[in-house]
Formats: C-alpha cells, sequence, structure tokens
C-alpha cells in the first residue's frame, strides 16, 4: 500500500519552491516527466515516474487552504527538532470537529474534483504527445547512415511542425551554415512561421551574408506575423545596411506600432513606394503619421501627396499631426 505523500514532500520532488505558481508546477512536472518516462530513461526511470506523477497529481487536487496548511505547518524556528513546532504544545493542530458540508458545498467540491481530474489528465495528454514526436523523431533516424546533418535537414522540411520545431531546438544558439542553413532558408519558404519558430530563427549568430538571406526569406512572411514577433523581427534587422529593402516589405503590416517602428528604423535618404506611402498617409493614428511626416520633411514630398497633407495640416485631430503637417506645407510653399 502507497504512503500518502505529504504536499511539502510533493514540491521537493518536482524541485520546485513549497507555494510555487501551479504554471511552474506544470512546467516541472512536464520536464520531469519527459525525462524520467519509462520510454525514455527506460524501466529503471518508472519508480522515480511514478514518484513524479503522483507529487503532481497530489498537487492538482490540493485546495488553496490546504497548500497554506502545510506551509504554515512546514515553517519551524532555527534549532527546533523535526516534529517539534515552534510553540512546543501537543495540542497545537487539534482542531475542532466541524459539520459535515452541506448538499451545495458537496456538489461544489464534486465539480471542483472533476475539473482537477480533467486538468491531470489533459496535462498526462500532453506529456504523452510529446512523447510521441520524440518517439517519432528516433524512428526517423532509424537506419539512417548519412550523419547528424541529414537527419536535422529531413525534419527541418518535414510536414509535422513540433518535428520542425524540436528540430530548430536541436540547433540552438549555433549558426546553421551549408545544407542546413539551405533547409532553414526553404522551410520558412514552404510552411508557416509563427512566433516560436521565429524565436529560433533569430537565435543564432550569422554570418553577415547569411543574416542577409534570413532577412530576405522572413520578410516574404511579414504580413501575416503577431505584432510581438514582427517588431522582434525589425529589432533583428536593424544592424543591417540598407535594411530599407526590408523595411519597404514591412511596411505592408496592420499594426500601427509594427509601422511606427519600421518608419523610425527608416534612415536611407529615399522614400517609400508610392503605394506605400498613399497606404500610410490616409492613416489616422499619431504613432504612425508623426514618423511618416518627419520623414517627409527631411526627404521631400511628392506632388500628388500635397492634398492629403493639406487636409493633415487643417483637420487632424492631433496638433502635433497638424503641427508636423503644417510645417511641411509651409516649407515647401505647396499652400
Amino acid at each position: 500500500m502507497a504512503v500518502p505523500l505529504e504536499l511539502l514532500d510533493c514540491f521537493e520532488i518536482l524541485g520546485v519552491s513549497p507555494g510555487a505558481h501551479p504554471g511552474e508546477i506544470r512546467s516541472a512536472f512536464r520536464r520531469l516527466a519527459l525525462s524520467f518516462h519509462p520510454d525514455v530513461a527506460g524501466p529503471q526511470g518508472a519508480c522515480r515516474f511514478e514518484a513524479i506523477a503522483a507529487a503532481y497529481s497530489v498537487l492538482k487536487s490540493a485546495s488553496p487552504v490546504e497548500i497554506a496548511d502545510a506551509l504554515k505547518k512546514g515553517r519551524k524556528a532555527p534549532g527546533t527538532p523535526p516534529g517539534k513546532d515552534r510553540g512546543g504544545s501537543p495540542f497545537r493542530w487539534r482542531r475542532k470537529k466541524q459539520a459535515p458540508p452541506s448538499p451545495s458545498e458537496k456538489k461544489k467540491e464534486e465539480e471542483e474534483g472533476s475539473g482537477r481530474v480533467r486538468e491531470l489528465l489533459l496535462e498526462r495528454a500532453l506529456v504523452e504527445a510529446e512523447l510521441s514526436v520524440a518517439r517519432l523523431l528516433e524512428k526517423a533516424g532509424e537506419g539512417e547512415n548519412d550523419g547528424d546533418v541529414s537527419r536535422v535537414v529531413r525534419r527541418l522540411l518535414g510536414a509535422h511542425p513540433e518535428v520542425r520545431l524540436l528540430a530548430l531546438r536541436s540547433l540552438g544558439r549555433k549558426a546553421a551554415e551549408g545544407e542546413v542553413f539551405a533547409a532553414l532558408l526553404e522551410m520558412v519558404r514552404l510552411w508557416p512561421v509563427d512566433e516560436a519558430v521565429l524565436e529560433r530563427l533569430l537565435l543564432p549568430d550569422y554570418s553577415p551574408e547569411c543574416r542577409r538571406k534570413m532577412a530576405e526569406a522572413l520578410v516574404a512572411r511579414f504580413s501575416s506575423l503577431p505584432e510581438g514577433p514582427a517588431l522582434a523581427f525589425l529589432r533583428w534587422i536593424s544592424p543591417l545596411p540598407g535594411r530599407e529593402v526590408f523595411l519597404g516589405k514591412a511596411l505592408s503590416h496592420q499594426s500601427p506600432r509594427v509601422l511606427a517602428a519600421a518608419l523610425s528604423l527608416w534612415t536611407g535618404g529615399g522614400l517609400p513606394d508610392d503605394l506605400a506611402l498613399l497606404r500610410l498617409l490616409k492613416r489616422d493614428e499619431d504613432c504612425v503619421l508623426i514618423p511618416l511626416l518627419r520623414g517627409l520633411k527631411v526627404r521631400g514630398v511628392p506632388p500628388w501627396a500635397v492634398p492629403r497633407l493639406t487636409a493633415l495640416s487643417e483637420k487632424h485631430p492631433s496638433p502635433a499631426v497638424r503641427v508636423w503637417a503644417r510645417s511641411i506645407v509651409r516649407a515647401e510653399n505647396l499652400v
């Protein structure tokens, strides 16, 4: 018969501090479960895996009150022998007999318990899914005699997104070269780039030539990137000479913050193409118009933009936009 685990022991088994956030507990469980699952660690990992699963199950089913009580019990005064509380009274932890719960309380506890069971099953399903991917990778590598490079290339170009992501993680910060770098470029061309993939693609320290090639591949996907990854990409290309080539394509994004960042990085001598400039002048956000107007003041104004600039100088609700537009109109003697 298994000995019931104490809550503080469960925190220790999972390697987290007592009272850790549920997200931290969940991450620790998944990390340890993937390391000690018998399919990965072999039969010798079975006992450790059972202890990890049991500890996670106990913490998932524990209420905040139970955890708080366990933490209070676990706080000992310096030099206090184990099993002795700071008060030293043998009656300290005796509690009054509680009244039986009402039917509504029983129903609520049952619903909470069912919810915890569903969450635990979901977590175990996620672990099993990750293990399935790991087994899939291992199976894909069986019988291959052409080295690690070919395996990485095949995984980068595979149809399964998790396999591609795991292959990217295996590269780490090491700058890809040769076949692997060519596979990265082809992967970007073939498959959508999400936030996790972009983070891994921007991580290595590429050579200047490879950095530029990767920027050319990624900018083709720029309009579909969420705001956060799009801003990260703009920061990544900021050291590149001649970055206006990429910034011009970035001006097709819909996020005002992304457009403002791209315009702020535009330090070259020319202007965006007429189509991009027309789209930008039709926008109303201050954060987009102010860097745009600042650039127009330095680099000049195309004749077709005169009516829009005049309208901005007279009717835009932002004083800053009106001032910038008016200064351009006056400087160019457009009125």
